[in-house]
């Protein structure tokens, strides 16, 4: 096995622990409300601290989709240039 072929299932397993850590995560927050925990962010209320756990989740999820649905890198290849007909 090659060395890329490797790199595309390591790109694989990442994005798909990025969404299943994503949606964990969005669970963890809709499930143990922010409120009591001392999080350390003293200037945001309860609903800040809930909507920052939602971005962060949906960045989660959205970096693992991005990683899943890229195409593989390999070689370019040669785009044939288009030829325009001599007098036009």
């Amino acid at each position: 096995m090659t060395q890329r072929y490797y790199a595309s299932i390591r790109k694989k397993y990442l994005g798909i622990t990025l969404v299943i850590l994503g949606v964990l995560f969005w669970l963890l927050v809709a499930a143990v409300p922010l409120t009591p925990l001392h999080v350390g962010l003293a200037s945001l209320d309860h609903v800040g601290k809930q909507f920052l756990g939602v971005v962060a989740g949906g960045a989660s999820v959205a970096g693992g989709i991005i990683l899943l649905l890229a195409p593989r890198r390999g070689r370019r290849r040669a785009i044939p240039q288009h030829r325009t007909a001599l007098g036009s």
